[in-house]
């Protein structure tokens, strides 16, 4: 996960009662009940202990689309995730393989169009650091998220724009 991270509530509770994380904010209208006991769910927590950030990216498809900024390497156009698929710059029955430095995001148009071609992406495809990851990931726009609490966008480095 990029930091800081999103975790699931459920997640966040159990943190909790194993005294890992301190409840920075809570929901004001959303309670958890058991039979001995009501909580509020907390909105934002803080780890007790550093967590160091992993030095290595995950290579998956959400990583990838992330690294190209959701655009298409062969036509240059942005699109939604949805819209997108991967493509092999050295085609799978050309012997190329999926890694970081043979896949890149293109849209279902441009790979149609592609085949099993050897075409020059717009940037070349390479693994990237973690921090370029992060820094990507902060340069998204906002309107691209979905914030349970808008207190979140102050500790995620979104920007209000």
């Amino acid at each position: 996960m990029l930091p800081p991270s999103v975790i699931d509530w459920t997640y966040a509770v159990k943190l909790y009662y194993l005294n890992k994380v301190l409840i920075v904010k809570e929901y004001d209208d959303w309670e958890i009940h058991s039979q001995k006991l009501t909580m509020k769910v907390p909105s934002i927590v803080m780890t007790k202990r550093y967590v160091r950030p992993r030095q290595k990216v995950l290579f998956n498809r959400k990583m990838l689309y992330l690294r190209d900024n959701y655009t298409c390497q062969y036509c240059g156009e942005q699109f939604h995730a949805k819209d997108l698929t991967l493509d092999h710059v050295k085609p799978r029955s050309m012997g190329g393989i999926s890694s970081w430095s043979n896949l890149v995001t293109c849209c279902a148009t441009c790979n149609w169009l592609k085949g099993a071609k050897v075409m020059e992406p717009i940037s070349r495809p390479k693994e990237p650091s973690y921090w370029q990851m992060v820094k990507s990931y902060k340069d998204m726009p906002y309107h691209n998220y979905t914030l349970k609490d808008p207190a979140w966008a102050e500790y995620l480095g979104l920007n209000n724009t």
